[in-house]
């Protein structure tokens, strides 16, 4: 009886090679993926066209490059980079901004806040008169016994810039006689408009030249009631009589002791 079981035949040679083919397609990347490493590739190979894109992070670079790319060049800050109020005296500090990095005229008394610049802003004879406006500083801005004669011009100050009082008067007095005294209360200066007290202070009177030569003078202070006045006498030392103008006027200064 003839057998039902189907002949068997060999592979051909092709179909091995085909599988062996497939085979090896299939298994070879996967293979390949498990045995490359680092040391497997060689330095300076991997360029920026093999890099997926955003796909390194911060702890893939090295400490130098993380420095670099985070450092702010010299110079690339300009003034159109700085927000209103960005810079403040503590960043100016921190920074340590030189000299050379503001332009002249750039910075105004607006840009400063209150007491921002201090003895330690400014270098030694860093201001002078060029540096300050007229009437600039005032008694708040000049700290007590830090001005002496060294700071002030020769023949720069003024009786009026010493003085607490300082004007004009003007007296009347009679003819004298000889040998004859007159007294004069001054009122009406400023010291006696302020109702300040001026007995303790020194009084300074200097007469025109109109005042004649043969009479003396001397001025005293007031007291009491009339603490804000002074008194002006007048006095003919010779023996004859010394007609005097009409009115006589005299230039005084009080100041304090």
């Amino acid at each position: 009886m003839p057998s039902l079981r189907p002949p068997t035949r060999r592979p051909s040679i092709s179909l091995v090679v085909a599988a062996l083919a497939l085979f090896v397609a299939l298994g070879g990347p996967a293979e390949a993926q498990r045995l490359l490493s680092g040391n497997d590739i060689e330095k300076g190979t991997i360029t920026s066209k093999q890099v997926k894109d955003r796909s390194l992070a911060a702890s893939d670079l090295s400490a130098k490059a993380r420095k670099s790319l985070t450092r702010t060049p010299a110079g690339s800050i300009t003034g159109a980079k700085l927000g209103d109020g960005a810079v403040t005296a503590r960043s100016i500090a921190a920074a340590s901004v030189l000299s050379t990095a503001v332009a002249d005229a750039a910075l105004t008394a607006d840009d400063l806040g209150a007491d921002a610049v201090g003895t330690e802003e400014l270098g030694d004879n860093a201001v002078g008169q060029a540096e300050i406006r007229n009437n600039g500083v005032g008694a708040s801005e000049i700290t007590n016994d830090s001005i002496d004669g060294g700071e002030i011009i020769d023949g720069g100050l003024l009786a009026r810039d010493v003085a607490r009082f300082s004007g004009t008067l003007e007296a009347s007095f009679p003819d004298f006689d000889p040998f004859d005294c007159v007294t004069a209360r001054v009122t009406g200066t400023a010291a006696d408009v302020a109702d300040a007290d001026i007995s303790g202070d020194l009084v300074l009177v200097s007469a025109d030249v109109n005042w004649p030569e043969s009479l003396a003078y001397h001025v005293r202070g007031g007291a009491g009631a009339d603490k804000d006045k002074f008194f002006l006498t007048a006095c003919n030392a010779t023996n004859a009589e010394v007609p005097t103008p009409d009115v006589a006027f005299f230039r005084y200064a009080v100041i304090g002791l």
